[in-house]
């Protein structure tokens, strides 16, 4: 937590932030780990004081004391205000009391992707209405757009981050298992996403004390593993004996996401299917060897592409090798892609998923969650991975 917060003051200062105000559901839970319910949270932070969390009512047992200064507010019921007045409210008392009428406020402007809170029916976007309290609250203010400061920050695991992540990975490896016995002849694609979903939730409340966990899992088999290469939804199709059988699975506890992928064969694997498979194994093997503090995005990249191009199947590579994970599904830092710019260092997280989709055969991806450390690299998913 200290670690943490130290480090985002450093920052605020070296970016001349005075104070940071965050929304989105991602960014509530990197100032005060807390992981909003119905995404109507809000967190201030300054560079000495704070974080201030304002919860709604309901949510606010699952908010912790101990990291920010909670605050609830009732939202929703008859007896209850507009919430538009009670933000303006707390804002105001915030900058009177923290004397932050002239200062420079971080905002989330330039976010355009964004995690989902719990209620993931559901995602409240700051927009005109948040943006015309900013202004009148701090009028005499400055507003900056803290987009480039959060996600450096975020890119960067604490220890304590590092673990809740093993977690999360380790509530993935539970669906991972489900997934394996539920990918047989018979099954529909959505019945063994659906097995899998089951699986997390159900396991994943009360979890090495998680509060919170959901799971998306996706599936697709046969012919139609080839267009697994981008996210595509699970359908109805029975999968069949031989049938290459994949599965997406993003995992979430806490606010702490995971992104996996594994495949299994609904029967003996093919001499084909097996080479393939291996080239994929292999080519994971190479990134994640090369995921060392200096190492370059691109050469992490490249490392992967190598052994498909020599193994044949270069051409069926067709999506980037790896991409940043940890407050989100999926982050933008590291990227590791063909000419992306940047050095991997200590701490950062990242998924390592190079694939072959060949058409009308299918396709085949392995996807684990890799952190960056002064010496190895580490994953944080453990589950199996041989065919």
């Amino acid at each position: 937590m200290t670690t943490r917060l130290e480090r985002l003051r450093e920052g605020m200062r070296e970016a001349k932030f005075d104070a940071l105000i965050c929304r989105l559901p991602e960014n509530v839970l990197y100032l005060t780990d807390y992981w909003a319910q119905l995404g109507l949270s809000m967190a201030v932070i300054t560079r000495e004081g704070g974080p201030i969390l304002f919860v709604p009512e309901v949510e606010a047992d699952y908010a912790d004391k101990s990291w920010a200064d909670v605050r609830p507010f009732g939202w929703g019921l008859l007896k209850d205000r507009d919430l538009y007045t009670t933000f303006k409210e707390g804002l105001l008392e915030v900058r009177d009391k923290l004397n932050l009428a002239k200062a420079t406020i971080g905002i989330e402007q330039g976010f355009e992707v964004m995690a989902p809170p719990y209620n993931v029916g559901e995602l409240y976007v700051p927009a005109t209405p948040t943006m015309a309290i900013f202004r009148e609250v701090f009028s005499e203010g400055e507003l900056k757009d803290s987009t480039e400061l959060l996600q450096g920050m975020r890119a960067f695991k604490t220890p304590f981050e590092i673990e809740r992540l093993k977690v999360t990975n380790e509530l993935a490896s539970f669906g991972l298992a489900a997934f394996v016995e539920n990918a047989a002849p018979g099954r529909t694609e959505a019945q063994v996403g659906a097995a899998v979903e089951e699986v997390v939730r159900s396991l994943g409340q009360g979890y090495k004390g998680v509060r919170l966990a959901r799971a998306i899992a996706e599936v697709r088999a046969g012919v139609g593993s080839y267009h697994a290469s981008l996210w595509v939804a699970s359908r109805d199709y029975r999968i069949r004996e031989e049938d290459i059988v994949m599965i997406e699975l993003a995992v979430v506890a806490d606010g702490y996401w995971s992104d996996l992928t594994r495949v299994v064969i609904a029967g003996e694997p093919t001499k084909k299917q097996r080479e393939v498979y291996t080239a994929v194994l292999e080519a994971q093997k190479a990134a994640i060897e090369k995921m060392r503090p200096g190492v370059s995005f691109s050469e992490v990249d490249n490392a992967a592409r190598q052994v498909i191009e020599r193994a044949g199947y270069g051409q069926h590579f067709v999506h980037i090798t790896g991409h940043g994970i940890g407050f989100r599904y999926h982050e933008f830092i590291p990227l590791l892609a063909p000419q992306a710019e940047g050095k991997l260092a200590a701490g950062m997280t990242s998924s390592v998923e190079p694939g072959i989709y060949i058409p009308d055969w299918g396709g085949i991806r392995i996807e684990d969650n890799i952190v960056v450390t002064d010496d190895e690299p580490e994953y944080l998913s453990t589950f199996d991975r041989t065919l």
